[in-house]
């Protein structure tokens, strides 16, 4: 573990906020980018995050320095994603899909070799679209995965010890994850 995450981890559990709030710049973004990825939501992934810091404070004393920090408040960030998706599907609410940002108005100085051509752009959409529809439909466990190996980078190894689960496992989850995601974008085409 990195000798300044766990100098801060060992200040914050000895009730050093300046310490925590460290963590906390050090971190923030991972736990959010997880956040969204699981939720494709970004005011959801706001709340989540934020849950997130305040149940690791929360529990702070509980982290044993036998494990890394991020793995320890990846579980805590995952597990609270989870839970929200489950009670989401309880009360059987459909999340209203964020419009998509329109591009900034093309500057009179770009010559029109640089702008963007439409058809491309509505080409990139589109797959945009049905890459995010069928993210939407994978199962919360099978999102988190992908998330935490193909945007996040982490190792099959730290996916394991996120998830506590074996490594043959995440490999499997991965597998079924990436095999059902490329099945729903045919579908979608």
């Amino acid at each position: 573990m990195d000798q300044d995450v766990m100098r801060w981890v060992r200040d914050a559990q000895n009730g050093n906020q300046e310490a925590f709030g460290e963590l906390v710049r050090r971190f923030q973004p991972r736990v959010y980018s997880l956040a969204y990825g699981m939720l494709n939501n970004a005011e959801d992934a706001k709340e989540i995050t934020q849950q997130a810091w305040v149940k690791a404070w929360q529990k702070l004393g509980t982290f044993r320095q036998d494990a890394q920090f991020f793995t320890w408040l990846y579980r805590i960030a995952s597990n609270l994603c989870l839970d929200f998706r489950r009670k989401q599907a309880r009360q059987r609410e459909e999340p209203l899909n964020e419009a998509i940002e329109p591009n900034p108005a093309p500057d009179a100085a770009t010559p029109d070799s640089a702008m963007p051509r439409p058809d491309r752009e509505l080409q990139q959409r589109e797959v945009r679209e049905q890459f995010e529809r069928a993210l939407e439909e994978l199962s919360p466990e099978h999102r988190l995965i992908l998330t935490l190996r193909e945007v996040e980078g982490q190792s099959y190894e730290e996916i394991a010890a996120i998830l506590k689960c074996r490594t043959g496992t995440v490999m499997s989850r991965l597998f079924y994850a990436r095999k059902r995601l490329v099945t729903r974008m045919k579908e979608l085409q």
